[in-house]
């Protein structure tokens, strides 16, 4: 790829170690792009005034502006003060998350919906992370050249070298790591590691929120000895390491309408450590994942299917091979940081 000299206004309230800013941060200087950081995450309306100040500065060298994520909220300021075309990386829709995972009140669903809009009015191109998640913007705000998806991809430099350990060990390791949120089927798969209580297969849960206690208690109730409940923090590379040491990955596995639209972080994250990753059955992973050649999919909210499919692999080392060589060159191919930027400066190249 070649080096690109030109300068991009990174712009809004988005927190730069998010994993898709960081990647496309990095993947965007990589390639020789200047990066202008025109940031604040003020309470209130002061971040507006702070925003439009500090972009005072730079306001005159800069030849695109990107509106990080999440930006929803400052698409329309970035329009109005910068005379560049402004990229805005909603990701997806806050209207969308609010109603599928925070049970929002009737006036958080009108303020996310009008938030949603405005973005959408405001911004020359969109960014969005699946075809899915395009499809619902083109049914809610009609269709538009604008949107344009972008994958999120992973931070090669997040584990350096680090590689799936394929040393021998005395039991099947699957993993689950994550918020254990009500999409993320943290019950199902507490139900399948009770189906499988009998085998060699240790399910090892890596996070916590707002199920957190509630998981405790069932695998308490159901006495669950194989599996492993990790709630406490580890630095990134810690928890790679442990990410590493398994052999079967799991997705998110609750039907949820959110779902169809979204491709987990972690997703990424395995494909580029070559662990094979196990996902619901839901279009948007469906958009970079092909059963039984990168990845493996299993019904939504099915506890017994999921507990099937698990001892299946388990007892398929050379199809668990096969598929972590495919999707390790996969991930090479079309997920590196390097390449989503590239991604992201031909759509400039287009638009301007």
């Amino acid at each position: 790829m070649q080096k690109n000299k030109i300068k991009i206004c990174y712009f809004g309230i988005y927190n730069p170690d998010f994993s898709r800013n960081k990647i496309y941060i990095s993947g965007l200087r990589e390639l020789g792009a200047e990066i202008l950081e025109c940031r604040d995450n003020s309470n209130g309306i002061v971040k507006y005034w702070n925003l439009w100040q500090k972009h005072k500065s730079i306001e005159h060298s800069y030849d695109a502006m990107i509106v990080g994520y999440p930006g929803h909220l400052v698409v329309p300021l970035a329009k109005l003060i910068s005379n560049k075309k402004v990229i805005a990386d909603l990701l997806g829709s806050l209207y969308d998350a609010e109603v599928h995972s925070h049970n929002p009140s009737f006036f958080k669903k009108i303020k996310t919906k009008i938030i949603d809009w405005l973005a959408v009015k405001f911004a020359d191109i969109i960014l969005l992370e699946s075809h899915a998640q395009k499809e619902y913007f083109e049914q809610k705000f009609g269709k538009s050249e604008k949107y344009k998806v972008i994958y999120t991809g992973f931070d090669l430099a997040d584990f350096s070298k680090l590689e799936a350990n394929k040393v021998a060990k005395d039991k099947f390791i699957v993993l689950f790591r994550g918020r254990l949120t009500p999409e993320s089927g943290i019950t199902h798969i507490l139900k399948a590691a009770e189906i499988l209580k009998n085998e060699n297969i240790l399910f090892k849960i890596m996070g916590g929120g707002q199920l957190l206690e509630k998981t405790k208690a069932i695998i308490s109730e159901m006495n669950l000895t194989k599996v492993m409940l990790l709630t406490d923090f580890l630095p990134q590379e810690k928890m790679l390491e442990e990410m590493a040491r398994a052999d079967l990955s799991l997705g998110q596995l609750e039907d949820n309408p959110r779902l169809n639209r979204t491709i987990p972080h972690k997703a990424f994250e395995s494909l580029s450590l070559g662990i094979p990753y196990l996902s619901g059955d839901a279009p948007a992973i469906r958009e970079i994942i092909k059963e039984g050649e990168t990845g493996f999919f299993t019904p939504l909210a099915n506890p017994e299917s999921l507990a099937q499919k698990i001892k299946f692999l388990s007892q398929k080392p050379e199809i668990l091979a096969e598929v972590s060589k495919n999707s390790k060159e996969m991930f090479y191919e079309h997920f590196t940081p390097e390449i989503l930027a590239q991604n992201i400066l031909d759509l400039l190249n287009e638009f301007s």
